[in-house]
C-alpha cells in the first residue's frame, strides 16, 4: 500500500468518525421527557367528581438541556375540570430536593385548558407531587431527574 492510499484511507476514516460523533451528539442533545416512576399514574383524579365540573387533569413533565435545573409541569384537562373559568382548579406543585428548606411549593390556577408551570427544582433528583388544592384528589407523586 502506498503512502497516498494510506493518507486517503486515514482521511476517510476520520471523516466517518467525525460524522458519527456529530450525529450521536445531536441525538443525545434532543430533549426527551424524563422518566417519572410513580405508583399513582399520570392523572390528578378528583375524588368528588359530582356536578358539572368533572374529569381528570393529565400531568406531563419536561426538561431541557438548554434550561438546566428547571422542570416544566404540563397540565392538560381531560374533562371539564380545569378547562374553563367556571370549572377552575387550583393546582399545587410540591417538590422535595437537597436545597434548603428542602420542601418547596407553587400554587397555580388551571382555568383555561392546558397550562405549563415552570418549576425551579435545581439539578438532580427531586420528588415532585402535583395535586389539587384544597379539594380532595388523588395526587401525582414521582421522582424526576432534572439535568
Amino acid at each position: 500500500m502506498t503512502f497516498r492510499q494510506n493518507a486517503v484511507r486515514t482521511v476517510a476514516v476520520s471523516a466517518a468518525t467525525a460524522a458519527i460523533a456529530l450525529v450521536t451528539n445531536a441525538v443525545a442533545a434532543a430533549d426527551v421527557p424524563p422518566r417519572t416512576p410513580g405508583i399513582m399514574g399520570d392523572d390528578i383524579v378528583q375524588l368528588d367528581n359530582s356536578g358539572p365540573c368533572n374529569g381528570p387533569i393529565h400531568v406531563d413533565f419536561e426538561t431541557s438541556a438548554a434550561r438546566p435545573g428547571n422542570l416544566s409541569v404540563l397540565l392538560t384537562p381531560r374533562g371539564s375540570f380545569g378547562a374553563s373559568p367556571a370549572c377552575a382548579a387550583n393546582i399545587q406543585v410540591d417538590w422535595i430536593n437537597g436545597i434548603a428548606p428542602f420542601t418547596h411549593t407553587l400554587r397555580v390556577p388551571v382555568d383555561n385548558g392546558p397550562t405549563r408551570i415552570d418549576v425551579p427544582t435545581g439539578a438532580g433528583v427531586s420528588l415532585v407531587n402535583v395535586s389539587n388544592f384544597p379539594l380532595r384528589a388523588l395526587a401525582i407523586s414521582s421522582y424526576v431527574l432534572v439535568p
